[in-house]
């Protein structure tokens, strides 16, 4: 490229001051070092060396910024980090079962607390209320029998026939509201509540909102809600149980009685800083290679500059021979009505802003705008700790869990899960991590499809579950 400005180095400028001054013969002829006139042409060459360079740079770099803006291509936000909320009240007790059945289910009644067990009904239970009037009572008669565990968490001394009644509440495989195994048992008066969207919590000094309306079940001890971080950038990519009012981490801004603590049990993703120099070069030229309307590639291209849009894909010809099916994901699996009336201006074009709008599409071609398709990847580790290392095992689940759940739920559209870079991302997540298998699947990569996005953690299907155990030979 030529040059635009021409600049000097300050020796370069030096020599132009020094042969200027002998050219015009005005007597300033020492130009030795330590001289008083070279001391001064040297500090000018070097300050306006210095000036003339940044000023050829920030020519340079503007360039692009102003053909950019120019063309109203502009540079894409910061976007929030969004994942789940577990709102949450405390139970009355809790209640395990280990045995060998198949299936465990619990339930009350005004008189009697029992159980029904299949594949070992000899496990089963019927305590009346009448023997065991409280709480505590029942708890110690429960916890007293083989394969069962009985945890009170509340007072002792609250009457038994106040518990909410359960018709065939499944034990096995529930959840408590630590987040570990157990079914919490709530009593009568732990009613419906309604969560509005909105609700607020703060950690680190930054908000995290509810972004849908949710609702916490009469019986029940939690909620699991969307959310999403207020400040957008990648410091709302938090790791799992980064939020954990119980125990420190974090506080809750809104009061709605009922609701006593917040976590997220799973990590936060999709936080971006605003688009970069480089990434907006390639975008535009991406851009300027699609330039054609009614092509895939144009109007993919098109979609993908709407702030918000991670990425697009298109199946033609589906579902119907000329109808095309774009498929858009905006890290969340659905479409907002918002953000499906600005998709649509795009392709269609604006008949009040045709300037801005001009539109996209391919006359006599319909289109479908959907969301992708959700797939809920289940993903199994086991994970080696290295001995003489006073690292926490917990800690250590918690960052393998973070770091999978964060790859995952950025795949991109159609973008397969690799299981060499699970092993990857979960060694490099811990310095004390030894070794790293991943038990389930059992292949090389788990499948998605054009038009299909994986996601794991909670507000899904799907789960991340680590196991940490202690090297005995390194």
């Amino acid at each position: 490229m030529a040059d635009i400005l021409k600049v000097y180095t300050s020796e370069q400028l030096f020599n132009l001051y020094q042969n200027y001054l002998l050219a015009k013969n005005v007597g300033l002829t020492d130009f030795n070092s330590g001289s008083k006139i070279r001391a001064l042409i040297e500090s000018n060459s070097e300050i306006i060396s210095v000036i003339s360079i940044d000023h050829k740079e920030a020519i340079y770099k503007s360039i692009p910024v102003a053909l950019y803006e120019g063309l109203g291509f502009s540079r894409l936000e910061a976007t929030s980090a969004n994942g789940f909320l577990r709102l949450y009240r405390k139970p009355i007790f809790y209640i395990i079962y280990t045995g060998s059945g198949t299936s465990a289910k619990i339930t009350t009644t005004s008189t009697n607390f029992s159980s029904a067990v299949t594949g070992a009904p000899s496990d089963a239970f019927d305590f009346a209320y009448s023997t065991y009037n409280t709480v505590g009572s029942l708890v110690s008669a429960i916890d007293a029998l083989a394969n069962w565990s009985a945890i009170l968490v509340k007072d002792s001394s609250v009457e038994s026939n106040t518990l909410y009644q359960y018709t065939d509440k499944e034990v096995l495989n529930a959840n408590n509201y630590l987040n570990s195994d157990g079914l919490d048992i709530l009593l009568a008066i732990d009613i419906e509540i309604e969560i509005p969207e909105g609700f607020s919590v703060s950690i680190d000094q930054e908000t995290v909102l509810t972004s849908i309306e949710g609702t916490l079940n009469a019986g029940e001890s939690s909620a699991i809600i969307e959310s999403e971080f207020v400040t957008p950038g990648i410091l709302g990519n938090i790791s799992a149980n980064a939020i954990d009012t119980l125990n420190g981490k974090g506080f809750i801004n809104s009061n709605i009685d009922g609701i006593e603590q917040v976590r997220n049990d799973s990590a936060f993703s999709g936080g971006s800083e605003e688009e970069t120099n480089e990434a907006r070069k390639t975008r535009f030229s991406e851009t300027i290679n699609s330039l054609n309307a009614g092509t895939e590639a144009g109007i993919i291209s098109a979609i993908k500059g709407i702030t918000g849009i991670r990425s697009v894909g298109m199946r033609t010809n589906f579902p119907i021979k000329g109808t095309n099916t774009i498929i858009v994901d905006d890290g969340t699996g659905t479409i907002s009505s918002e953000l499906q009336a600005e998709i649509e201006k795009v392709l269609y074009g604006n008949p009040s802003d045709f300037i801005n709008y001009p539109g996209k599409n391919a006359a006599g071609i319909g289109y479908n705008i959907v969301a992708p398709i959700i797939v809920d990847v289940n993903i199994g580790i086991t994970a080696t700790r290295l001995p003489g290392i006073n690292v926490d095992s917990l800690e250590i689940k918690n960052d393998i869990q973070t770091s999978v759940e964060q790859y995952i739920n950025t795949r991109q559209l159609g973008e397969n899960v690799l299981k060499s870079e699970i092993i990857r991302v979960g060694k490099n997540s811990n310095a004390a991590v030894y070794d790293l298998i991943v038990t389930t699947p059992s292949g090389n990569e788990i499948i998605i499809d054009d038009d299909e996005f994986a996601k794991t953690g909670a507000g899904t299907g799907g789960t991340v579950n680590v196991t940490v155990t202690i090297a005995t030979t390194v």
